[in-house]
């Protein structure tokens, strides 16, 4: 009688122990899949054009084209410069892309110099991921 109960408590163990560990193969497989997915979706994120666009007006408000458009910046030697150059185009618009400039997760981009034929005539707050506009008049 004795080995009967002690051969019947052992199956039972095993039994609950097979229970067990198929429930911590189950919950590994969800965590791993669960895990995967998030990974998966969030890791499609595309990084969204920097351009910077300067328009400039007579003072009559018609566009001037053809005239050379500077942005620029430069602290010191050691600094990360920038120095850009385009031409106004029939809207009177230069644009300067720096998608090759901006790295993701960076704060912020940069705060650049306007320069129209080596004058300095104003700045531009260039804005990461977005198409900042500065209209200058002349």
């Amino acid at each position: 009688m004795l080995a009967y109960k002690v051969n019947e408590f052992v199956e039972l163990s095993e039994i609950k122990a097979h229970h067990t560990m198929k429930n911590s193969f189950k919950i590994v497989l969800l965590f791993t899949f669960i895990m995967t997915l998030v990974f998966s979706l969030t890791s499609c994120y595309k990084k969204k054009d920097t351009i910077a666009n300067v328009t400039l007006l007579n003072i009559n408000d018609e566009p001037i084209v053809g005239k050379e458009v500077r942005l620029f910046y430069d602290v010191n030697a050691d600094s990360a410069r920038i120095d850009e150059v385009s031409t106004t185009g029939g809207g009177g618009t230069a644009t300067f892309n720096f998608n090759e400039l901006y790295q993701s997760g960076q704060a912020g981009f940069a705060v650049l110099d306007i320069y129209v034929q080596g004058v300095i005539v104003g700045i531009i707050k260039v804005e990461e991921e977005k198409t900042t506009a500065e209209t200058i008049i002349l």
